[in-house]
C-alpha cells in the first residue's frame, strides 16, 4: 500500500506563507487549514524563511491526577516507562519526558532556567551543555535538569555541530560510553544484534557478545519479531506466539565427551549424582541422560545396573576447595575450556588455577592490615584475644658515648 502524497502547493498558498510566517510562524496554520504545521515548517525552510514569533514550549501529556499516579506507579510500584505509558495512552518518551520533568523538583534539582514562553534561556542552555560535557546519561540530565529527552539529543547536535565547525573535540559519548538501556544503538550494532538473534541465539548471549544492554537487545527483538511475522515467518527455535523452546548450542551445553563419561560411570554403577558432580554436569541434566541411557539400553534388550550405595555416610560431602566446580558461573566457565580441552586436560588446568587462586587469597588475607572494627569482631568470635603488651629494652648495655669511643680507641692502638 502506497503511502498517499499531498496536493502540490499553489502559488496562492506560497504568497501567503511568505506574507505571514515571519510574524506569526505557526500560526499562518489557521489561514492555511489544508497544510499541517510540520508541512509549513518544511516548506518555510525550503523557502528559506524565518519567524521572529516564538511559541509556547509544548506541555507535558500528563497532568494533575495522571501525573500523579504515573509517578507513583514509576516510584512505588517500580512500573517501566512503556507500561505507564501504554496505562495511560501515550508514546513511552512522552510518559518519560512528563514523570522526569516532575521528579525534578521533588528531588531537590534545580530546573533549567526559561523564558516566560517555556522555552530554554541562555543561562539554561549554558548548564545543559556542561551536563553534556561531563558525559553523563540522557536520563540524569532529564532529570537534573527537568528537560525532555528530544531537548537533550537537540542540544547535543547542536553544541557538536558548533565544535565541529570550531575545530575542537566532539561530546564524549553519553555516559562515557556505557552500555544502558537509554543509549542509541548504532544501526551496524542494531545489524548485528538482529543477525545473532536470526541463529537462534538469546538475549542474555547477544548481550554478552555485542556490549549492547539487555533492555536494548529486547526491543531490537520486539521489532525484529514483528517483521518477520508479517512476513509470515518466526525466529529460529521460537514458535509463532515468539516464545523459545529450542536453545541454540553454546559453550554452557554438556559435551559428548562428558556424555560418554557419565554413560561409563552409570555402567560402572556409579550413583547419578556423584557422577554428575565429578563430572560438572546438573543433576536434572543427568538424569535426564540416565533416562536416555536406560531407554536406549531397554531397546538393545539390556538393562541399566543398578547403582552401587555406599550405605552409610555423612549427609554433605566434603568438597576441595579445588574440584568440583560449585556455582553456575564456574560450571559455565569449565564448559568453555572443554570447547578447547579434553576432559581431563580441562580438569588438570582448572584445578591448577583454582589451586592458584587459593594460594593468592591467603596470601592476600595474612598481609592485609585488619581495620579495627574488624579487630574487634575477631575478638567478639574468639579468633582474637586481648593480652597486656610490654616494652623490651635493647639488648645492648646502656655505655656513655665517651666510654665506647675511649675502649675503642685503645682496642686499635693495642692492635
Amino acid at each position: 500500500m502506497t503511502t498517499p502524497r499531498s496536493a502540490p502547493w499553489t502559488a496562492q498558498e506560497i504568497t501567503t506563507l511568505r506574507a505571514w510566517y515571519p510574524a506569526e510562524g505557526h500560526g499562518v496554520a489557521q489561514r492555511l487549514p489544508g497544510r499541517s504545521i510540520h508541512a509549513l515548517q518544511v516548506k518555510a525552510h525550503k523557502l528559506g524563511l524565518n519567524t521572529a514569533h516564538r511559541n509556547s514550549a509544548p506541555r507535558p501529556h500528563l497532568e494533575g491526577e495522571s501525573l500523579e499516579e504515573a509517578i507513583r506507579l514509576r516510584e512505588v510500584e517500580n512500573w517501566s516507562f512503556n507500561a505507564i505509558g501504554k496505562h495511560f495512552g501515550i508514546c513511552e518518551a512522552s510518559a518519560c519526558n512528563a514523570v522526569t520533568i516532575a521528579l525534578c523538583v521533588r528531588r531537590g534539582y534545580r530546573p533549567a532556567e526559561r523564558d516566560k514562553h517555556g522555552r530554554l534561556t541562555a543561562e539554561g542552555i549554558e548548564r545543559l551543555r556542561y551536563a553534556l560535557k561531563k558525559g553523563y546519561k540522557g536520563i540524569d540530565i532529564q532529570l537534573r535538569l527537568g528537560v525532555s529527552a528530544a531537548c537533550v539529543s537537540e542540544q547535543r547536535r547542536r553544541y557538536n555541530r558548533e565544535l565541529l565547525a570550531r575545530g575542537k573535540a566532539l561530546l564524549p559519548p553519553p555516559g562515557g560510553g556505557q552500555a544502558y538501556s537509554g543509549v542509541k544503538v548504532s544501526a551496524a550494532k542494531r545489524k548485528q544484534v538482529e543477525e545473532l538473534f536470526l541463529q537462534g541465539l538469546g538475549t542474555q548471549k547477544i548481550a554478552e557478545r555485542t556490549g549492547v544492554s539487555r533492555t536494548s537487545c529486547t526491543r531490537i527483538r520486539t521489532r525484529l519479531f514483528r517483521r518477520l511475522r508479517r512476513k509470515g515467518e518466526t525466529l529460529p527455535g521460537c514458535d509463532a506466539a515468539g516464545v523459545r523452546r529450542v536453545h541454540a548450542e553454546t559453550a554452557r551445553f554438556v559435551t559428548d565427551e562428558q556424555k560418554d563419561l557419565l554413560r561409563a560411570m552409570l555402567l560402572d554403577r556409579v550413583p547419578v549424582q556423584r557422577a554428575a558432580r565429578e563430572l560438572v554436569i546438573g543433576a536434572s541434566s543427568a538424569y535426564r541422560l540416565r533416562d536416555a541411557f536406560a531407554a536406549e539400553l531397554a531397546g538393545e534388550g539390556q538393562v541399566l545396573p543398578p547403582p552401587r550405595r555406599p550405605g552409610r555416610v555423612r549427609h554433605a560431602p566434603v568438597r576441595s576447595s579445588s574440584w568440583p566446580p560449585a556455582s553456575p558461573q564456574e560450571i559455565y566457565a569449565f564448559r568453555r575450556l572443554l570447547c578447547t580441552m579434553t576432559f581431563a586436560d580441562a580438569k588438570t588446568h582448572w584445578q591448577d588455577m583454582r589451586r592458584e587462586a587459593v594460594k593468592a587469597e591467603r596470601e592476600a588475607a595474612a598481609t592485609q592490615k585488619l581495620t579495627f572494627e574488624e579487630q574487634l569482631a575477631k575478638v567478639a568470635s574468639g579468633e582474637l584475644r586481648i593480652v597486656s603488651g610490654f616494652v623490651r629494652n635493647h639488648l645492648e648495655p646502656r655505655l656513655p658515648m665517651h666510654s665506647s669511643l675511649r675502649s675503642r680507641s685503645e682496642t686499635l692502638i693495642d692492635a
